[in-house]
Parts: structure tokens; sequence; C-alpha cells
């Protein structure tokens, strides 16, 4: 049987719009130009800003970033106005004297890298062996490890920041460095003397950071060595 009933038009196409003009194009181009510049002045004013906020929390004593190993970390209260709370730092008493012990291997007993490492995972005392930040679990000793530990100048007593910046290293006279922020672990001259003894030539050195010698206080560095 032949189907008579009326078939449906096809749809009908839209009409591509018309380009606009050349003028509007042009116009619209200099718009977004003109954003995105304005954009980036932007973002490299509060990049500014929020770097001279940390330089001044750096030079005030505070320290940024996370408690290096032989500190533990004393918490500012926060203001009225709900300013987060700062850290400084306070030696512990334990594993200060592994940090002490590290600098005595390297500058009296001039040992590698590797040969320190091996000495602290000879410690069977789990409280003496660094804590994953993020599993909170006792971790072994690296070279990493060893090696963060006889560069890091905070245990002179200073506030450090700027070692690295978009994940690349800073060379140390570029670094912000306040010195006399905390108790120290260890005095400037024993840091620097571990530097003049860094392999390959990855001393520590900064116009910041002259051997520094602090009042013969009772510090960590004059307690019992690690076994």
């Amino acid at each position: 049987m032949t189907d008579l009933s009326p078939t449906k038009p096809p749809p009908v196409t839209p009409a591509e719009p018309a380009d606009p003009p050349t003028w509007w194009r042009r116009l619209r181009h200099r718009r977004a130009d003109r954003d995105a510049r304005l954009l980036a002045a932007h973002h490299a004013w509060t990049t500014d800003r929020a770097r001279h906020a940390q330089i001044a929390l750096v030079r005030a004593g505070y320290h940024l970033g996370p408690v290096p190993y032989g500190y533990q970390a004393l918490h500012d209260l926060p203001t009225h106005s709900g300013t987060r709370r700062h850290i400084r730092l306070a030696t512990n008493p334990r594993t200060a004297c592994v940090v002490a012990q590290i600098y005595r291997w390297r500058v009296e007993d001039n040992l590698t890298d590797r040969s320190i490492m091996t000495r602290l995972r000879g410690i069977a005392d789990l409280a003496l062996i660094p804590i994953d930040p993020t599993t909170g679990l006792p971790r072994p000793w690296t070279l990493a490890a060893v090696s963060r530990v006889l560069a890091n100048p905070v245990y002179t007593g200073a506030t450090v920041w700027g070692r690295t910046r978009h994940g690349q290293p800073v060379p140390p006279d570029q670094w912000t460095i306040h010195p006399g922020a905390h108790e120290p672990i260890i005095d400037g001259h024993t840091f620097h003397q571990a530097q003049l003894l860094a392999p390959g030539g990855h001393g520590v050195f900064s116009p910041l950071l002259p051997p520094w010698k602090f009042p013969s206080t009772t510090t960590p560095t004059e307690q019992r060595p690690v076994q």
C-alpha cells in the first residue's frame, strides 16, 4: 500500500553568521591583549607582595616550611584578626644530639655522607630516626637526608628562606637569612668547616653566613654523643 502521508521538509540549516567587521576584530583583540597585560601585572604584584611578606616573617625569626630534623615547632597564638599561627623553632633534646654528632663525624673524622649514613642506620632507637612528614612513620637514613643536614644553616640558629624558586635551587648568596632566630645546635664555625669539607664543591657559602661563634653556653653539641 502506498504511503500518501505528506513528507516532512528537511530541517533548515541555519545560515552562517556573517564575519564581524575587521575593525571589531581588531578592537576585540586589543581588549584581550589589554586584559592579559593587566592580569599579568596583577599576578606579578601579588607574587611580589607575598614574597616580601615571607621575607618579613623570616627576618622576624619565624620559620617557614617543614620543621628540620633536630628541632620541634613552637606556635605563636593566632591574633584577633585571624592571622595564622607562625612557627618558631626549639631544639628537640634527643634528635638535636644526632645532628651535632653528624657534624662531628664530618668535621672531626672527615667521614663521607655514605659513611655517616651507615653509622646512622646502626642506631636502634626509633626515636632518633627521621619521621616521614606524609605518613608520620620512621624512615631510614638516606644519603639525601644526611646531605640536607650537612647543608642546612638553620642548625646555626638562623632562619633561612628562598633556597629554591620554581623548584630550582637558588645560590646561597640570594637566600634570605636571619641569624640568631632560635637556639643553635652547632656554631657557625663548625658549619663553615663542614662546608669546606663538602664533596664536589657543594658547600654552602654566602656573605650572610660568616663562621659565627656563639657564646660558650651549654648547647646540644655538648651532650653525650650518639652511640
